[in-house]
């Protein structure tokens, strides 16, 4: 009765048990969870708990699988949340507030709008049919040739490469004519063995030296003439496909090449490759001539005013916001224009600095690309639906750079105080383990082992000693004498205390210990390290503290400016694989 009475009393604990574990949210159970709400931003954005799944899923989180715990679940969603503030904060960021950092997302913006102009009013007039591509590709055939060409493999033998095979010591002794001869003979037994066998690849990656096409069996690809020393040409354009040649010679040592295919030169066939290339050739020469007429009519409609006091100064002494030149009274051209000139115009004068009328050529190089804008808005090409959207796009872009700068200081780095403090605090975890490389013999009588310590002092070598004198199975005993790197936790005390005296290079008196007396000979010895040792280590330890830290204090500020909740509960979830993760 009793027995029973604790086995229902084990049933009902392990059932609340049980229920008290928190689910875990995983792709069987996620849509139960539809309507689940996990943060809100103000009115305008919510996120559920399938779309903060999908966002685990589509990250790198779990590379192999697993269960992320509910703190790094609560990790990711604050950086989705601040993300997405960052993006509805992003059309506030003044441009002129940062005048560097936009300049780069207006160029973007001027030439999407560069290229739009030139699209309606050149590509959209021209329409190249495959009929007009074919004939332009008969009427052109000095565009679309190609030069004779060999598939080529290839076998090397040179007196470089055989100082480099598994008989290196005895090429390397050899006199220069020697090691002609010796090579020759080794490229001849390779041809004999390739004749013997007939598989060029498989001799190739057996034999040849070329380290470049040697895993590839010697395969170098497509060659036309004139790219290696003869009698390459001569020799590898007279070869039938599928044939491989005699063993030849040139400065570089011996070769046998096989030819495995072959392309005559000349216009190849016109297939649909060729055809879209003459339709885009044609296009484009097309394009330059309707162009041409529309550039020209730009040209004229340029109008300048410059600022004349700040031509005849060093443009890089001039704040890069002042302007050079206003063009049409509608854009200013300012020094940051004139900068991105500047120097290639020095080199083409010949000039440390630009004289006035250089400026005022570099100021009318600035206008073209003006007033190609100016076209485009007259065309009102900026109002349209699509060109706002893209314009946002480029606006938001911008917005988003900034404030992810305001977020850390990428170009951070923790002073050297800190770097000493952080290392101080976590000594133990840059302590050397294992700071001895040694060896040692053992041996039960201390005035043997002084004798094994001056042969060792005088010469021997101490493996071969160990071979020798130390105990047990020969087969085993270097290996048991050489105990490579070990720490304080690997030997008795005695014997670390012993080794920790001695200096490399140098073999112990014996040592007792009880297992006997110890012989120990220092290889090597890993000093403690300091803080400038590890600086290398710690360093990007401290950057990631900052980066977290910093983005804490950023994600506090923005949560408190907008009205973030966050409703719902949140609990473990399960990815599986990257492999099985569906985009």
């Amino acid at each position: 009765m009793r027995l029973i009475r604790l086995l229902g009393i084990l049933i009902v604990l392990l059932i609340i048990t049980t229920g008290c574990q928190p689910p875990v949210i995983n792709i069987e159970n996620i849509d139960s969870y539809s309507s689940y709400v996990v943060a809100e931003i103000d009115t305008v954005y919510s996120l559920t708990m399938p779309e903060l799944y999908e966002a685990l899923n589509n990250s790198t989180l779990l590379p192999n699988g697993g269960t992320l715990p509910v703190k790094d679940v609560k990790h990711f969603l604050d950086s989705l949340v601040v993300d997405t503030i960052i993006s509805l904060l992003a059309f506030d960021v003044n441009p002129a507030d940062y005048y560097d950092q936009y300049q780069d997302v207006k160029r973007e913006y001027q030439d999407y709008l560069t290229k739009l102009y030139y699209r309606r009013t050149v590509y959209d007039k021209i329409n190249v049919d495959s009929a007009q591509a074919a004939r332009y590709w008969a009427e052109h055939p000095e565009f679309f040739s190609i030069p004779e060409q060999v598939l080529l493999y290839h076998i090397f033998i040179s007196p470089l490469g055989m100082k480099y095979t598994p008989d290196s010591l005895y090429y390397r002794s050899l006199t220069p004519e020697e090691l002609d001869r010796e090579t020759e003979k080794y490229a001849r037994r390779v041809k004999e063995i390739l004749d013997s066998v007939g598989d060029f690849q498989a001799v190739a990656k057996e034999y040849s030296q070329d380290l470049e096409t040697v895993r590839s069996g010697g395969k170098v690809g497509w060659v036309k003439r004139g790219i290696y020393k003869h009698p390459f040409d001569s020799v590898a354009f007279n070869l039938e496909p599928g044939n491989y040649s005699d063993l030849y010679r040139d400065s570089d040592g011996w070769h046998i090449i096989y030819i495995e295919d072959y392309k005559p030169g000349g216009p190849p066939p016109l297939d649909s490759l060729q055809l879209d290339r003459a339709k885009k050739m044609l296009t484009a020469m097309i394009a330059d001539s309707l162009a041409r007429p529309i550039i020209d009519s730009l040209k004229n409609e340029i109008h300048l005013v410059y600022n004349e006091p700040m031509l005849d100064t060093n443009v890089f002494h001039v704040d890069k916001q002042v302007w050079a030149g206003i063009l049409n009274g509608i854009d200013t051209i300012d020094f940051n224009d004139l900068r991105q000139y500047e120097l290639a115009f020095r080199r083409k004068y010949g000039v440390s600095n630009t004289t006035v009328d250089m400026k005022r050529e570099m100021i009318e190089l600035v206008a073209r690309r003006y007033i190609v804008m100016q076209a485009a808005r007259a065309m009102g090409l900026d109002t349209l639906d699509y060109v706002r959207a893209v314009y946002n796009g480029f606006r938001q872009k911008f917005g988003r750079l900034i404030l992810h700068m305001q977020c850390y200081d990428i170009g951070w780095n923790p002073p050297d105080s800190l770097v000493e403090q952080y290392f101080e605090t976590h000594k133990k975890e840059f302590e050397i383990k294992k700071p001895l490389k040694v060896q040692h013999i053992i041996t039960d009588d201390s005035l043997f082992g002084e004798f094994i310590r001056d042969q060792a002092m005088a010469g021997v070598d101490f493996l071969e000693l160990a071979q020798q004198y130390y105990p047990g199975d020969e087969e085993v005993r270097k290996d048991l004498a050489n105990l490579g790197e070990i720490g304080p936790e690997d030997v008795p005390p005695e014997f670390y205390q012993a080794a920790l005296m001695t200096t490399v290079g140098e073999v112990s008196h014996p040592v007792k210990t009880k297992y006997g007396y110890h012989i120990i000979k220092v290889l090597a010895k890993r000093n403690p390290p300091d803080y400038l040792t590890m600086r290398p280590k710690i360093v990007p330890i401290l950057k990631k503290q900052h980066r977290m830290e910093a983005f804490r204090q950023f994600r506090d500020s923005v949560y408190n400016e907008v009205q973030v909740r966050f409703p719902g509960k949140l609990y473990p979830v399960h990815l599986r694989s990257m492999r099985y993760r569906s985009k």
